[in-house]
């Protein structure tokens, strides 16, 4: 019977470690805006509310590109009766990072992106979802 419970408080400690895991890995992409790599990171897992998204651009050579303009747009589209939600946040340059403060209205699945302007030229957007719980 020892055993047994030995197992159970073992198996309940490793899923709860693996969740508070998840919890703390936050949003993690990377993908292109025209000739710039984009990375998207969240501190934790985005939920509803407020959440900070930080963006990272760097060059062809991997050098961080701060003279950009980075807008964040996030969108959920209608469902049933309820409309669309949607919004936007203009991103402020800190280090070599780009940061935005986004309210998403509820949790589900999200679709996002981000649009840079640089040199007064606008960037083909890098989308990617975003699941908040």
């Amino acid at each position: 019977m020892k055993q047994v419970l030995l197992k159970a408080a073992f198996f309940v400690s490793a899923t709860l470690l693996l969740a508070g895991l998840a919890y703390a890995s936050g949003l993690r992409v990377t993908g292109q805006a025209g000739d710039l790599n984009v990375g998207v990171m969240t501190d934790k897992t985005p939920a509803a509310g407020k959440n900070i998204v930080r963006v990272r651009l760097t060059d062809r050579s991997g050098r961080p590109v701060t003279d950009a303009l980075v807008r964040v747009y996030w969108m959920m589209p209608p469902m049933g009766t309820m409309p669309p939600m949607k919004g936007f946040a203009d991103a402020t340059r800190s280090g070599s990072e780009y940061r935005a403060v986004i309210n998403l209205e509820s949790s589900g699945q999200w679709h996002a992106m981000v649009k840079v302007k640089r040199a007064g030229r606008l960037l083909p957007p890098m989308r990617f979802d975003i699941n908040a719980e």
